[in-house]
């Protein structure tokens, strides 16, 4: 086996890196993957639960692509293996089924382990096959041996109805969605509806009922200009009951800069990105500044910052927008989240976001009532928001984490449950 030999010679020998363990200790850093069926189809590795304990981190980042999802494999070698990195990319398409998937990323995470299982005396159990296609996956498909030009459809429906006694509700949502994404050009077609409606009896015999809408149509067209720049145009309308909008439209632009070129957007991003549009609005109701309709621009600028490393993962962003013929309505917030691995076991999750809110321009003069308030059906005066959330994971006890027994895991929770 003249590859293994040659492999050998260039890193430390396999018994003295894997302190005399054959099977090679992984941490697979994964939000998307089926753990279970990779446990059972990928045996010859030890999955562990800490990257402490890995002789390789594969840490994989997700990303939405024009037709399905990018999977980006980065293998980063520990211990023995430091320094030995690479970076594998696998699309899954949105028509595959959920077992397709998962096959698939089991073999591109199969072909990365490769490198470092020859440095291992589990090598002398590898062999190497070949299925031939008829073209090979390497090679891009172009628009015209596509018939659908790229374009991706997306139907959706949800209904969620519910009676008591006393009360009832009805909740309907739809959405059509259509999109087409090369290295060129984004585009982006959609619409969605929602409806609800609550009913309630009290005690005396008087029945309050109250309905919310919700409608949307809109559009992207986005062009890249290089590696680190893009620029867009876009329109959207709007009716919503909750923001006193009888109908709405408004159309803009935008251009953004990268930092970093967009073939590393699945682990890191630092964008500026400046917009400009006008929006023309009709209300439902008279607002708190005697309007009925109104003709407003706008602009703003979005400073974001996303990173993905083994350590964790983190985005933060910056936004601020303003009328143009007032500044002093303005809404400006900050938001910032963190996911980071302080030592074995323990993650630490914070988040928080906060705002100024000068630019409620929509709000009814009337103001809501009380049952408006408690059933969220109005939006309400407020000069500024602010969201934090905390949390942690601490998990200790085995390193290895091999063993698949899924029984009980559907039905557990329902016989132990008290109601």
């Amino acid at each position: 086996m003249p590859a293994a030999a040659a492999s050998s010679q260039e890193t430390p020998t396999a018994q003295g890196d894997l302190n005399g363990e054959e099977a090679l200790h992984v941490f697979l850093d994964c939000d998307r993957c089926d753990f279970d069926f990779l446990r059972r189809e990928v045996v010859y590795i030890n999955y562990v639960r800490d990257r402490r304990d890995a002789h390789v981190h594969v840490l994989v980042t997700t990303e939405r692509a024009g037709a399905g999802w990018e999977f980006t494999l980065n293998f980063i070698g520990l211990e023995g293996f430091a320094g030995i990195e690479q970076k594998l990319v696998y699309t899954s398409s949105n028509t595959d089924t959920g077992d397709e998937r998962r096959r698939d990323f089991a073999r591109i995470f199969q072909l990365g382990l490769v490198r470092y299982v020859l440095d291992t005396p589990m090598a002398r159990g590898l062999q190497v096959s070949f299925q031939a296609t008829e073209k090979s996956a390497s090679q891009a498909v172009s628009p015209e041996e596509d018939p659908w030009n790229f374009w991706l459809y997306r139907v959706s429906a949800n209904t969620n109805l519910s009676e008591e006694e006393r009360q009832e509700s009805q909740w309907l949502f739809a959405s059509l969605n259509a999109s087409r994404v090369t290295e060129a050009w984004r585009m982006n077609l959609g619409a969605n509806a929602q409806y609800r409606r609550n009913s309630f009896e009290f005690e005396d015999g008087e029945v309050f009922e109250s309905v919310t809408r919700d409608y949307r149509l809109g559009g992207q067209v986005i062009k890249s200009l290089g590696p680190h720049w893009g620029a867009g145009l876009g329109a959207s309308s709007r009716k919503s009951t909750f923001l006193n909008l009888d109908s709405a439209l408004r159309v803009a632009g935008a251009i953004e800069y990268n930092v970093y070129p967009y073939s590393e957007s699945s682990e890191r991003e630092l964008t500026l990105t400046y917009f400009i549009g006008v929006s023309w609005l009709d209300y439902e109701e008279e607002t708190i500044f005697g309007k009925l309709e109104e003709t407003r621009g706008n602009h703003g600028v979005i400073v974001a910052y996303d990173v993905e490393r083994p350590w964790g993962e983190s985005n933060v962003s910056i936004d601020f927008k303003n009328f143009l013929d007032d500044f002093q309505q303005y809404n400006a917030q900050i938001f910032g989240r963190i996911s980071y691995r302080i030592f074995r076991g323990l993650s630490l999750n914070l988040s928080g976001s906060a705002s100024l809110i000068r630019n409620q321009i929509y709000l009814p003069k009337g103001g809501a009532t009380d049952e408006e308030i408690l059933l969220e059906r109005r939006s309400l005066a407020t000069d500024s928001r602010f969201r934090l959330g905390l949390g942690f994971n601490y998990t200790f006890g085995s390193i290895y984490n091999n063993i698949v027994n899924s029984r009980l895991t559907r039905g557990g929770r329902g016989f132990t449950s008290i109601f």
